[in-house]
């Protein structure tokens, strides 16, 4: 009988202690602040599409994203890797607060002119009672085609050259080395090539950066559409969906991000719904995004 009771009260004794350390670990995790998750990737772009990632406060961000022609053809030997057929653009990034950044940018693909806006929603964090697993930003644009009317002879209205995107982010850093993002996206056009084209173009962007080395990261994104997939243009050409791989390169604070995609277009009206280029038969392009970050923060200087 002593030794039941004795084995018992050993049995109620560790019972106790579990239990007072469950309840230890509680206090002190609800006590915890939770810790925000940052550089979920290492730039505002995976590759062209847009990242979680948003400028800081008071800082100003000068963007030249570089595509050159199709690896295809005669491309190897005529027109040395495409680098004869370059397209370019160069846009600027504010960070307005270290959740709100506006930008603007010029794309010499059809001549078009955009204004955007990021806004951080919901940030990911660890370590405290409630973490929130993630990341949750709005991107939203207006692009502007300013390249001459076609037939001059018609009523030709500013609102045709008129496009839209609305994007909403959900990123998660899942280590130091992986980190996922989906994309859910929608694309207005006021003007489309054929009555048979929807005005609306919905697209669900994937996209992921792997860590390789130390200051290496492999970058993967794909924006499948989910309407239009039948689309061609006017000469008979079908339109693909967007595929890009390339590689963050880290260099003495810097990131060079250096890619391989299968569209001209640098902006999401363009690269989402106009892509042309097939993986299949070399209809992709090199091409490399390079930025330089200025700050205005007089705080920050001093320090």
């Amino acid at each position: 009988m002593k030794k039941i009771l004795l084995l018992s009260s050993l049995i109620l004794l560790v019972n106790m202690a579990w239990a007072q350390d469950d309840l230890l670990d509680e206090l002190v995790l609800e006590n915890k602040k939770a810790t925000p998750v940052l550089a979920t990737f290492k730039g505002t772009r995976i590759i062209t599409g847009q990242s979680n990632e948003n400028i800081s406060k008071k800082h100003l961000n000068f963007l030249v994203l570089h595509r050159f022609g199709e690896l295809k053809d005669d491309a190897w030997y005529y027109s040395l890797l495409g680098f004869d057929n370059a397209t370019v653009r160069l846009a600027f990034d504010y960070g307005i607060t270290d959740k709100l950044m506006v930008g603007v940018g010029r794309s010499s693909v059809l001549k078009v002119y955009d204004m955007n806006i990021k806004y951080k929603i919901a940030q990911q964090t660890v370590g405290g009672k409630r973490n929130f697993p993630l990341a949750i930003s709005y991107y939203g644009n207006v692009a502007i085609d300013t390249k001459t009317f076609p037939d001059l002879t018609r009523n030709n209205y500013f609102t045709s050259r008129l496009s839209f995107c609305h994007q909403l982010i959900l990123a998660r850093k899942f280590n130091d080395k992986v980190s996922l993002q989906i994309t859910p996206t929608v694309v207005h056009r006021n003007l489309v090539e054929k009555k048979s084209t929807p005005n609306d173009i919905f697209a669900l962007g994937l996209g992921g950066s792997f860590k390789i080395t130390r200051s290496t990261r492999l970058n993967i994104e794909y924006y499948p559409r989910l309407n239009g997939t039948d689309e061609k243009t006017k000469s008979g050409v079908a339109y693909t969906d967007y595929l890009g791989i390339g590689f963050d390169i880290e260099t003495g604070g810097h990131v060079f991000q250096l890619m391989f995609s299968n569209s001209t277009y640098m902006y999401e009206q363009g690269f989402i719904t106009q892509t042309t280029g097939k993986w299949s038969d070399f209809g992709v392009r090199l091409g490399f995004n390079l930025s330089r970050t200025f700050s205005f923060d007089n705080e920050t200087k001093h320090k």
